[in-house]
């Protein structure tokens, strides 16, 4: 599977291809991990469909059927939503395009460190979210270098917007049963 989403990961395809053939890696490397820790959450179960999925999305072409701003499964929620707000603000205002292999990871691990929280209520979450915030900061700075003032201003206004409504979802008191995430034009 990972030699296959290689294929869509080159430099010759869009950056919306790039960003779920990462994505789907992302999803591949949680669902190994989660074997390789003989886990009996579903959640490594879930994180190998969602590649799958994927997979068969670009197979098929038909990636733009796809949803950009993921729910959040039930067996996570939202937590740390000022990395949340940043990295639907950069898929708002095509960041995606500067850095699609950034931010596709920062996602992944972001769910994954909530649902190890939510999981085991562990210190290992705290390593998936740092590597979530390197991940953003590293999408952050090409979207910074590829486009005017103008709009890196509008993108912190942007993440602003993005982290007012997502706050009051932040789930750190362990409230772990999901979270359909609103884009601002359904807030």
């Amino acid at each position: 599977m990972l030699a296959e989403l290689q294929h869509y990961q080159q430099k010759d395809k869009t950056a919306q291809q790039q960003y779920f053939a990462y994505k789907a890696q992302a999803w591949l490397n949680y669902a190994i991990h989660k074997d390789s820790m003989n886990s009996r959450s579903p959640a490594g179960l879930e994180a190998a469909k969602s590649a799958e999925a994927i997979l068969q999305a670009l197979k098929k072409g038909s990636e733009n059927d796809l949803v950009l701003i993921q729910d959040i499964s039930a067996s996570s929620a939202l937590m740390r939503p000022d990395l949340w707000a940043t990295l639907s603000a950069l898929k708002d205002s095509g960041g995606i395009a500067s850095a699609p292999r950034e931010i596709a990871f920062s996602e992944v691990a972001l769910i994954w460190a909530a649902t190890d929280q939510c999981e085991h209520n562990s210190r290992q979450a705290g390593s998936q979210f740092r590597m979530a915030d390197r991940w953003l900061e590293q999408a952050r700075e090409a979207f910074v270098n590829a486009h005017d003032s103008k709009e890196n201003v509008a993108l912190e206004g942007l993440i602003v917007r993005y982290y007012e409504q997502y706050s009051p979802f932040d789930a750190s008191g362990d409230r772990c049963n999901g979270q359909v995430l609103p884009t601002l034009d359904q807030m």
